[in-house]
């Protein structure tokens, strides 16, 4: 967008002072300095001025709710919702979805579905609300989306994890979804939908904070990676300086995204 730096302008400085005194009577002394700086850009090409900007949190979410796909109003309340585009999200936050996993189960090439298809770490983000039947002119599945802006066509095909026979049983699930699809191609650009007061939904989920128990003890455990990075209490008042993290031992990396 832009370009810093000497190819955009300096900060000049000039015209400083250094003041000293003392007080023998008190026994104390002190200093003063004064001086005068200003950024000045000398190549406005390179500028780019966003006027007004202001983070206003996410339009919904993060909390514990989830859609029961048995309970068919519940899932109709859910797509009545997502569709709503004119009030801030109020409806359930997770999508919830079960899948068979047998490292016995043989495809019908005669390998192993479970080793060819299952991605124990999937990508982030994934594509979920994804069509099993797109494919491309040679029979392979693929899928494209619109930018944010709707203007440029993005391949997916990376982050798509339900693209394959062991996720069949994502279509039964995907059946209930709102239109999501047609939510994203009518999305508009952050600022027209700031000013007509429209919320925005995407085709893309970003990887959560994840726990795994097991007979009520914590077993795993995965920090998320989402559009604010890992989420845990605490994090938004280091993000903002107020605060500083306890480290009982040498941190080490366990998962890079």
């Amino acid at each position: 967008m832009g370009l810093g730096g000497d190819q955009l302008g300096n900060t000049l400085w000039g015209q400083t002072e250094l003041s000293v005194y003392d007080d023998s009577m008190h026994g104390v002394w002190g200093m003063s300095y004064k001086y005068h700086e200003r950024a000045i850009v000398f190549n406005e090409r390179n500028l780019v001025r966003l006027w007004d900007v202001a983070y206003d949190g996410y339009n919904g979410g993060k909390e514990e709710r989830y859609v029961n796909w048995t309970r068919p109003n519940e899932v109709q309340q859910f797509k009545d919702d997502t569709m709503e585009v004119t009030k801030n999200y109020q409806g359930a936050s997770m999508m919830v979805m079960a899948f068979v996993h047998d490292p016995e189960h043989d495809d019908d090439a005669g390998g192993k579905s479970y080793q060819n298809y299952f991605q124990r770490n999937w990508p982030s983000p994934i594509l979920f609300d994804d069509d099993f039947n797109y494919v491309d002119n040679t029979g392979n599945p693929t899928q494209s989306m619109i930018g944010s802006d709707n203007l440029d066509v993005i391949n997916t095909q990376e982050f798509r994890v339900f693209n394959n026979p062991l996720y069949s049983a994502f279509q039964s699930y995907r059946s209930q979804f709102p239109d999501f699809h047609q939510l994203h191609m009518t999305r508009k650009p952050a600022g027209e939908s700031s000013r007509e007061n429209e919320t925005i939904s995407d085709s893309l989920a970003f990887q959560g904070t994840m726990r795994i128990k097991e007979n009520g003890m914590v077993k795993t455990e995965i920090g998320g990676s989402g559009h604010h990075g890992p989420d845990f209490t605490g994090v938004a008042s280091i993000r903002s300086g107020k605060g500083y993290k306890m480290t009982n031992a040498q941190p080490t990396l366990g998962k890079l995204i």
